[in-house]
């Protein structure tokens, strides 16, 4: 073989050598596209906090623009407010109990919600003087 053969034919690669590269990349990709989650429960349970939050702050703001009491019921399924249909939690997020009211002055009755999922709890807490709403994170389970 002349030199110049030679270097003609090293000079780059086959159509099957690419083909066998995509092939083996595909399959690496598929392999990671099944074993990851398509979500955290961390990400889950921030949207689920902000969700919770923006409800309450319309509550307030609602009492506050119709001048009446606007009623806030939470559960271990959810949350409900001023009588709407109730608003559920995603799978393995759970809320304590209470019952409050947000008073038409802007102040509330006060309440301390848990929002808990398997490795994070949220204390959202009601200021009963002036019905603000204030968010930190409560001991780990």
């Amino acid at each position: 073989m002349t030199p110049e053969a030679a270097r003609r034919r090293s000079g780059g690669f086959t159509l099957i050598e690419m083909i066998v590269v995509i092939a083996v990349m595909g399959m690496i990709a598929g392999l990671v596209l099944v074993r990851q989650p398509w979500h955290s429960a961390g990400l889950t349970m921030d949207a689920t906090e902000r969700a919770f939050i923006n409800a309450l702050r319309l509550a307030r703001s609602r009492a506050i623009a119709q001048d009446r009491a606007v009623p806030v019921i939470t559960g271990a399924a959810g949350f409900s407010i001023d009588g709407a249909p109730p608003v559920l939690l995603p799978e393995h997020e759970a809320m304590s109990d209470a019952r409050f009211v947000f008073l038409p002055d802007g102040g509330s009755s006060g309440a301390t919600v848990i929002l808990g999922s398997r490795t994070k709890r949220i204390a959202v807490t009601i200021n009963w003087l002036n019905g603000r709403i204030r968010t930190r994170e409560a001991d780990t389970l």
